[in-house]
């Protein structure tokens, strides 16, 4: 493969983790702004699903989705907010779904099934190099770097 052919593939690449982390991102972040908005409807909803101690697992919802959601958005403390999403949907799953079978149109489990894999998809790989936590670790990596090795020359 010549390089300009892997420089596009690894362009189409960064463009298409980016875009998925955002709009999954967004997704999570707007359920989880749902349950923000009315948290005592929700700790309701969560009692009549069984979850247990609803009163404190709607806060967990909410950090999860929510905050998890924008994590992922931006791309900072990737892991974290995927794993804290990915816990989120699989509560979710449990509780909520599974008992609807696999199909969404029935209430089943398939949406949040594929949530929570996007979201361990970034536990494991992180954001990507278009995310925050991509630019601060290429900040620290030039900090460390001698003077020399960051001043362009430009004779």
């Amino acid at each position: 493969m010549s390089q300009s052919s892997q420089l596009k593939e690894d362009r189409a690449e960064e463009v298409a983790v980016t875009v998925l982390r955002v709009m999954v991102g967004v997704i999570l972040a707007v359920h989880g702004a749902q349950k923000l908005m009315d948290i005592p409807g929700t700790m309701q909803g969560f009692a009549h699903l069984g979850i247990p101690y609803p009163q404190y697992a709607v806060y967990l919802a909410i950090a999860g989705e929510f905050f998890g959601g924008l994590g992922i958005v931006v791309g900072l403390l990737t892991r974290v907010a995927a794993l804290g999403a990915m816990c989120s949907m699989a509560v979710a799953i449990g509780y909520a779904h599974i008992g609807h079978g696999l199909l969404a149109k029935n209430g089943g489990w398939e949406y949040p099934l594929v949530l929570a894999l996007v979201a361990l998809y970034f536990v494991t790989h992180g954001a990507g190099p278009a995310s925050v936590d991509a630019y601060i670790a290429r900040k620290r990596r030039s900090r460390f770097q001698p003077r020399s090795a960051r001043v362009r020359s430009y004779a």
